[in-house]
């Protein structure tokens, strides 16, 4: 049995770096099948699962179909458009241009790269640890979260059973409705409309809680 992991902070480097080892994977898919199938099973399935167990990563659920397309593949039947479209065809794009005649670069340096020259850093909680406030300190520094974004983790986060459902019936279509500046001032709304008319709204997230 794989172990699995939920990432509570870091889910966004992780799938860009799934890309572009599926976008090097089908780069030397032809010329070099058997290093197209080790960079598979090394890096982005698990090759005697099924189902979501077969892919190393699940991003979120907004983008895990176009994600489950790109690393299963094959490659007809991607579509484009969308953030994980537009990234792995980036990837596509910059190899190519990396095998010009000009300033040929070598691809399996490009993987090494990745897979052997960054550094990650993993910080795995223990049962009983606050992971939601684990999240909260990690992103008190560089580009902050909107009031939507932490107020999506902090309710996921208390529906350890029932978040997927949830997610897929309800955050989910309003997701897809309303642009993020218009999900904070629905949730703002509802503060406002339940009674509790002097909260401000960049203050959406701690009243919510």
């Amino acid at each position: 049995m794989f172990p699995q992991w939920l990432v509570v902070d870091g889910q966004q480097p992780l799938t860009t770096l799934s890309l572009a080892l599926a976008a090097i994977r089908d780069n030397v898919a032809d010329a070099q099948p058997d290093e197209a199938e080790r960079i598979d099973e090394e890096y982005l399935i698990n090759k005697r699962k099924n189902g979501t167990a077969y892919f190393r990563l699940l991003p979120t659920q907004a983008d895990r179909p176009q994600s489950a397309a790109h690393i299963r593949g094959p490659v007809e039947n991607r579509v484009d458009g969308g953030n994980v479209g537009r990234a792995y065809s980036f990837f596509r794009r910059k190899l190519v241009e990396a095998q010009a005649p000009a300033a040929p670069q070598d691809v399996s340096r490009i993987e090494q790269t990745i897979t052997y020259r960054l550094t990650l850093v993993a910080v795995t909680a223990e049962r009983g640890d606050n992971v939601h406030r684990i999240f909260e300190s990690l992103n008190n520094t560089g580009l902050r979260l909107s009031q939507a974004d932490l107020l999506r983790n902090y309710l996921f986060m208390r529906m350890p059973t029932r978040g997927e459902h949830v997610y897929e019936t309800y955050w989910l279509p309003l997701q897809n409705s309303l642009s993020n500046d218009e999900l904070e001032q629905l949730m703002w709304l509802h503060l406002v409309l339940g009674g509790d008319d002097r909260v401000r709204r960049q203050d959406l997230y701690a009243s919510q809680q």
